[in-house]
């Protein structure tokens, strides 16, 4: 028995979603039936690396799937292609380890949300992007952006009836970036896992941040306290995209990154706090912490989820995914403060 991976791409326009359903056509019964039209045999079980809505696409979505056939790779991709309906195809296809599965061996997942942002609907974008017609203000939803990095408890983000699929609402994001480019605006977010329409009332709640409905503050909140209301609206399927799936450990980030990021440095007033303590209350705790890391000799390492910056004084601890500075200790090796 063989253990295929095989990455596809399909507009889910037409399908209820990847996931099998009883009373509607989704991407998955469709790649199952072809699989077994291509084998000549009863359509085996895909294994998908996510569930998707109903009119969400996916530029390069794995699945797995053993199956009992000598058939090549390549031969497999074509063939795949020759039965599969022209809103999917395959990509490519490898033999993996007999352990191997499309969703629990994931490491991280990157979504795209595509924005027309043109004054006019554009026909050929129908299903394929969401249309808002209105200027964005592409900075001020990046500087909300930014406080998504990290690790969070994303309850706010997510539908209701989702939060009952998971054991927990935490999730690291690894990056979320806002640009714009000919009239199209593209959300991309990338992080080791998402909670139901979440990335959709990501996208809804930046959009609230361009209109002014939500401010920078309210999102914070929202991230801190779970609270649905300081969010914004969950924005249609059309314009959402699966657009990579990562199954490789990510690279850990360097000193050379936390140095070329010293703008993003930021701080909570716990963090001030702390950092006024330990060195004897600096004016402004983030300048001071840039000082530090930036002096000759300090060794800066990758703890866990965390930078470790040790000078000849201090001790700073700075969040690697959002660069927050948590804390700073007077002296190496005393106790946190």
């Amino acid at each position: 028995m063989r253990n295929l991976k095989v990455f596809i791409a399909y507009n889910g326009a037409a399908y209820h979603g990847f996931q099998r359903q009883d009373n509607a056509v989704s991407v998955q019964e469709v790649v199952e039936r072809s699989i077994g039209k291509l084998l000549k045999t009863a359509p085996p079980t895909v294994y998908g690396c996510s569930r998707t809505d109903a009119g969400v696409h996916a530029r390069r979505f794995c699945f797995n799937v053993h199956i009992d056939s000598k058939i090549p790779c390549e031969g497999f991709l074509k063939g795949m292609n020759t039965l599969l309906p022209d809103d999917i195809a395959v990509l490519s296809c490898e033999d993996a380890p007999e352990d191997f599965h499309a969703r629990y061996d994931t490491k991280a997942k990157e979504y795209v949300y595509l924005i027309n942002n043109k004054t006019s609907r554009d026909v050929f974008l129908q299903k394929l992007a969401y249309h808002y017609p209105y200027p964005l203000d592409i900075a001020k939803m990046n500087e909300a952006a930014r406080l998504f990095i990290g690790e969070h408890d994303f309850g706010g983000f997510c539908r209701a009836e989702g939060k009952a699929r998971v054991k927990s609402t935490v999730r690291t994001i690894y990056a979320l970036d806002v640009a714009q480019n000919g009239g199209i605006c593209e959300i991309k977010i990338r992080g080791n896992g998402f909670l139901y329409n979440m990335v959709r009332i990501v996208a809804g709640t930046l959009i609230y941040v361009s209109e002014g409905k939500r401010s920078i503050e309210d999102v914070r909140r929202a991230i801190e306290t779970g609270a649905r209301d300081f969010a914004g609206v969950t924005l249609p399927p059309d314009g959402l995209y699966l657009n990579e799936v990562l199954y490789e450990d990510l690279p850990a980030d360097c000193a050379d990154d936390l140095i070329e990021n010293l703008d993003k440095l930021h701080t909570t007033e716990l963090g001030k706090q702390r950092i006024r303590k330990a060195a004897g209350g600096v004016p402004d705790a983030v300048e001071w912490a840039k000082a530090q890391i930036g002096l000759p000799g300090a060794d800066i390492a990758r703890v866990g989820k965390n930078y470790q910056i040790k000078t000849r004084e201090y001790s700073i601890t700075v969040n690697a995914s959002s660069f927050t500075i948590i804390t700073a200790h007077k002296d190496r090796g005393q106790n946190d403060i």
